[in-house]
């Protein structure tokens, strides 16, 4: 087997193999076995059939494929080995002939990366505070949770919850696609409508029609709404006062789970807030660290090795799409796109994401943080911690050696020693 390197710019090789004629044919021979032990050929056993009769009960090319199948895989990884090439993403393949075999394959290696000034990065920490105001807002949102509705015989008003038909038109009165909705409650004032929407209802009582018109804000997330005026025809169904239950020992037992005092449940508020916003804290300065990493960060990405990530990205997308019930080829139709739209549009995160993933694996290589298999086991029982004692083997199966969740957990832990370091 002969192999020819050249360095490409942006960190990729080609690699030219070229087989030998007796390498080639060797390749053909088990490439014919395993074609045969599917085809039949009258007077031979599966897997027994000569390559030259052989070429005779198939399509042409099909054992040269097979071949090529077999022979691609093996030599490339030989040709890796021999000439110590730290390939970090698949090969692109081009067949340049097949007698003998002779291919190209371009790869992506490990460019060189450099974080300069790194040391220097600060983040500044804001001081977490927790006002008594703050507290009181979470019991208030506590007693809404639990509030009852009492049925009254009066023109609603702000704060009543309300029940109602509606249905939007546009100017020319044809009915608006998603703007109908039959007994769809709301609380007056909240703001869950279209701004404006809920102050018609203001006034109006069970049983009564309304007809008014609303102007959508120019940043609606739909966009076909964007700044349109539409019609809408209302009618009350019914109208409810809120009654918010009193802070009571029943209803601080009920919400506390144990008889304890309204004083000692605003300390349990207050200090599951400041829990709360500090762990936000921590987060936001995690967060403008990396996007300093990045930054800071110097290294020529291969394109193959982009595109890579872009593919990983669409798929994400697509899972995502599925578990809410649509398809990526529903979305392409529904946005008007097409899926290299959809690519250019997430090119610039994944040269993010490979920039940041590069530019960590430098620090931890220049800071020599490492992570011990006793770093890996404490973590882990934090997280049995979280389950069910019967279901806590669970993790033992999910978290095998060498395993994706495994490899995944070791770099968040390499990333929480690089925060301890220059987060404090």
């Amino acid at each position: 087997m002969q192999i020819e390197v050249k360095n490409l710019p942006k960190s990729e090789v080609k690699l030219t193999i070229e087989l030998s004629a007796e390498e080639t044919q060797k390749y053909m021979e088990k490439a014919a076995s395993q074609v045969s032990e599917v085809v039949k050929v009258p007077g031979f056993r599966p897997g027994h059939v000569p390559l030259d009769v052989l070429k005779g009960h198939v399509r042409e090319g099909v054992i040269e494929n097979h071949m090529i199948e077999l022979a691609v895989p093996d030599t490339y990884s030989d040709a890796l080995a021999k000439e110590k090439v730290k390939a970090i993403s698949r090969p692109k393949v081009n067949i340049l002939g097949t007698d003998p075999l002779k291919y190209e394959a371009v790869v992506a290696t490990y460019p060189q990366v450099s974080v300069d000034g790194y040391e220097k990065i600060k983040i500044d920490k804001k001081e977490v505070k927790v006002e008594d105001k703050d507290v009181d807002e979470v019991l208030a949102e506590i007693q809404k949770k639990h509030a009852t509705f009492k049925e009254v015989d009066r023109a609603a008003k702000k704060g009543d919850r309300v029940e109602v038909d509606f249905e939007g038109f546009d100017e020319g009165g044809a009915v608006l696609e998603s703007t109908k909705s039959k007994n769809h409650p709301v609380i007056l004032g909240e703001g869950t409508l279209v701004p404006g929407f809920e102050e018609e209802l203001e006034g109006v009582k069970k049983g009564e029609e309304k007809e008014f018109t609303v102007t959508f804000p120019k940043d609606y997330f739909h966009k076909p709404f964007q700044g349109k005026k539409v019609k809408f025809k209302a009618k009350m169904n019914t109208v409810a006062e809120v009654e918010l239950p009193g802070l009571t020992p029943d209803f601080l037992k009920k919400i506390a789970g144990a008889e304890i005092g309204l004083d000692e449940v605003k300390l349990n508020i207050r200090a599951n807030l400041e829990h709360e916003r500090k762990h936000e804290e921590h987060d936001r300065r995690e967060n403008e660290y990396l996007e300093e990493v990045i930054k800071h960060t110097k290294v020529e990405l291969p394109d193959s090795l982009v595109d890579e990530e872009v593919e990983g990205m669409i798929q994400e997308f697509s899972d995502e799409l599925e578990g809410r019930g649509l398809n990526l080829q529903k979305y392409l139709e529904a946005t008007k796109k097409e899926i290299k739209d959809l690519k250019e549009e997430r090119k610039k995160e994944a040269q993010k994401r490979l920039s940041l993933r590069f530019g960590l694996q430098h620090l931890f290589e220049q800071e020599k943080i490492q992570v011990s298999d006793a770093d890996i086991k404490k973590e882990l029982e934090k997280i049995k911690n979280l389950y069910p004692e019967n279901e806590r083997y669970k993790i033992d199966q999910e978290y095998k050696e060498g395993s994706y969740l495994v490899k995944r957990l070791e770099n968040k832990l390499k990333i929480d020693k690089l925060f301890e370091k220059y987060l404090q």
